[in-house]
């Protein structure tokens, strides 16, 4: 497309890491991969990425090709990506432009903007705008012999509005189909023929490490039903900034801070991914509350409840207990939080945030199979249960 810088996009077929769990007993990944918030999935009903019936779509990649990509791990394809999905290009197809973007598609928090060609004219286009858009990719994969294999697909918007939890992000209705033709599949599946909506984010993550991938070219859709969206929803956008205070009184100093870390800090906290390698330790239905250091806090807790772990964007600073009941009758413990001789790493001060060590700590409620927990919860379900 003339005047358009191409997009590339990422696939990666589904893998997550081996375990740190210690013990004989270990959860079975069957199991763990079938829980949501507090599990191990971080974008929809997979670890990264909506499903492109096979591939997951990993992010798009604006401005050229990647050179070190994921892997494509699964029961067909295993090798380096080869190229794709590039993006070919996007063409409008809204009640008032229509047309192919010229420039762009650029992300301002969760909007995207752009140019496009509108009866010989270029005109502004954002938000709403690309509702009906139409994002044309190409899918490139090397299988075990070395042999390019070429699939490509349409994205469509159906429809983009504010989420109902924070106005100031957009939600997006997307659904795929092969670009030869099928039915039209939804983006992020949950089970019903419509599934749930998504919000664009900047970067992308490891799908074993859950670690974020920084590059300001890289766009993930991010699945609303799990953590990566959970925690932007929570008020951790990481597109922004908020304030940090140290000391007190006269000797109190405040600084802007950005809210990637946050962001990331939080999703390694909703899914008690402890040793910061991608294993989560929880499951479904598991509810916490949690506070973060910020001024003011952007999370509270609202319980009593007993102290977790203490977060930062790598895994947990220290770990008092750990959430999952079940694994603890089995004697399983965090390989990670084990000295030399397999006795718990611990601090007495855990959850005290002491100068700032740590972003934010979790609590959850260990009474509450026998109805004497205190509080429900923080935010009465606002998204740190399981789904």
């Amino acid at each position: 497309m003339a005047g358009m810088g191409r997009i590339t996009a990422l696939v990666s077929m589904l893998g997550l890491s081996g375990g740190c769990f210690t013990g004989s007993d270990a959860p079975g990944e069957a199991e763990l991969r079938n829980t949501e918030l507090n599990g191990p999935v971080l974008n929809g009903p997979i670890l990264q990425g909506p499903i492109l019936q096979g591939p997951i779509l990993q992010g798009v990649i604006l401005n050229g090709p990647i050179l070190q990509g994921p892997i494509l791990q699964g029961p067909i394809l295993q090798g380096p990506i080869l190229q794709g999905p590039i993006l070919q290009g996007v063409v409008l197809n809204g009640p008032i432009l229509q047309g192919p973007i010229l420039q762009g598609p650029i992300l301002q928090g969760t909007s995207f903007e752009g140019v496009v060609l509108e009866n010989g004219e270029e005109v502004p286009a954002a938000g709403t705008d690309f509702i009906g858009s139409e994002w044309d990719l190409r899918v490139g994969q090397v299988d075990e012999q070395g042999n390019e294999l070429v699939e490509e697909y349409i994205l469509r918007f159906d429809d983009i509005y504010p989420s109902e939890e924070d106005d100031d992000v957009l939600l997006y209705e997307i659904s795929h189909r092969p670009k030869a033709g099928g039915t039209w599949s939804p983006l992020c599946p949950d089970g019903t023929p419509e599934g749930v909506p998504a919000l664009p984010l900047r970067n992308y993550w490891n799908l074993e490490t859950g670690d974020r991938v920084d590059d300001a070219n890289v766009i993930t859709f991010a699945c609303k039903n799990a953590v990566l969206a959970k925690c932007v929803l929570f008020g951790y956008k990481p597109w922004q900034t908020a304030t940090k205070c140290t000391g007190k009184g006269k000797h109190k100093k405040c600084v802007e801070v950005p809210l990637t870390d946050y962001h990331q800090t939080c999703t390694r906290m909703a899914r008690a991914d402890y040793c910061g390698d991608g294993t989560p330790w929880t499951v479904e239905g598991t509810p916490i509350d949690l506070l973060d250091i910020l001024d003011p806090p952007i999370e509270s807790p609202t319980t009593d409840w007993k102290i977790e772990a203490e977060w930062n964007p790598d895994g947990a600073y220290c770990l008092d207990d750990l959430r999952n009941e079940d694994l603890k009758e089995q004697g399983l413990w965090p390989q990670c939080f084990l000295d030399k001789k397999g006795k718990k790493i611990k601090k007495n001060d855990c959850g005290s945030l002491k100068n700032d060590r740590a972003l934010m700590y979790s609590t959850f409620n260990n009474e509450d199979d026998h109805g004497h927990g205190h509080g429900n919860g923080h935010g009465n379900g606002h998204g740190h249960h399981g789904h």
